[in-house]
């Protein structure tokens, strides 16, 4: 376990200094090895917010160090055993092969110019489009939830329904800290730990039972304990955003991206019609009529 905290701080915190420590052995299962240089180069690759959470659940990175381990362990049996020597195995890598091969020629030769879209292509698409830039109403909420066991009995679910009122009734007291209550009480972690906030949530995408109460609600209030499926929600409205198209600076970005990926496919598609297209490559429809006779 101090060795996987290595890695977490290496790869959170300094990535480059794994480089002193290239055949640190984190786990072992025979002869097979993941070092601290393999899981500083597989952290890497994921996001900050995941590292940054991983750094934060020891169980969780370990469970990644086992799964990379018994890949490795896998691997090695393989190879001892010459699988990747078989006949079936060797035309599955060739065709792999071919593929990346493929592909990544393709991309080469259908690359957009580094200029591609310019500033009116991205107002041409922005405006053409104003539906795919659209924002939903929305409602910020913050929730103190508490679940109700599965299949639970009628005594359970008064139980359960009581404490939630209760929270209720504190939320709504004078001086009433909504964001502490929830951090102390509220069984779904994620919100609980940011004071019962769940951010701006789509009208589409709150529960019915949710949605149907925040109508009625102005900023500030406060209802419940609303009964779901799961368990009793209280919640509070704290903010609304009204539907409203997002500002071509807002997606400019992801629309250039949009733009250079659907103009990389259409090149790449005018390329192999250059190469075999009809007017490249004509097709004896006789000797193709044979071909399949011949698997009949």
């Amino acid at each position: 376990m101090k060795k996987v905290a290595m890695v977490v701080g290496s790869a959170v915190l300094a990535l480059s200094c794994a480089a002193h420590a290239k055949d640190d052995v984190v786990a072992r299962a025979g002869d097979a090895t993941v070092t601290q240089a393999d899981m500083t180069q597989f952290l890497q690759a994921l996001s900050p917010d995941v590292r940054t959470r991983l750094a934060a659940d020891p169980t969780k990175l370990d469970q990644l160090v086992r799964a990379k381990l018994a890949t490795t362990a896998v691997l090695a049996e393989a190879h001892a055993k010459g699988w990747d020597k078989q006949p079936q195995v060797t035309a599955l890598i060739d065709e792999a092969r071919r593929d990346v091969i493929l592909r990544s020629y393709l991309a080469s030769v259908s690359a957009p110019p580094a200029d591609y879209p310019s500033d009116a292509d991205l107002q041409a698409a922005y405006s053409r489009n104003p539906q795919l830039f659209t924002q939903p109403h929305a409602v910020r909420l913050s929730q103190i939830y508490i679940a109700t066991p599965a299949n639970a009995d009628a005594a359970t679910l008064d139980k359960v329904r009581k404490q939630a009122a209760d929270l209720a009734r504190q939320a709504r007291a004078s001086g009433a800290d909504f964001g502490a209550l929830a951090k102390a009480n509220s069984q779904e972690p994620q919100s609980a730990a940011n004071g019962g906030d769940m951010g701006f949530v789509p009208d589409g995408l709150l529960m019915p039972e949710i949605r149907k109460a925040v109508e009625g609600m102005k900023a500030g209030d406060i209802a419940g304990p609303l009964q779901t499926s799961s368990g009793f929600h209280v919640i509070k409205l704290t903010d609304t955003r009204a539907q409203s198209v997002r500002p071509l600076a807002d997606v400019k970005e992801q629309l250039r991206a949009q733009l250079r990926q659907q103009r990389e496919a259409q090149n790449a598609q005018a390329y192999m019609a250059k190469l075999a297209g009809p007017s490249a490559a004509p097709i004896d429809e006789d000797a193709l009529k044979k071909a399949l006779a011949a698997v009949h």
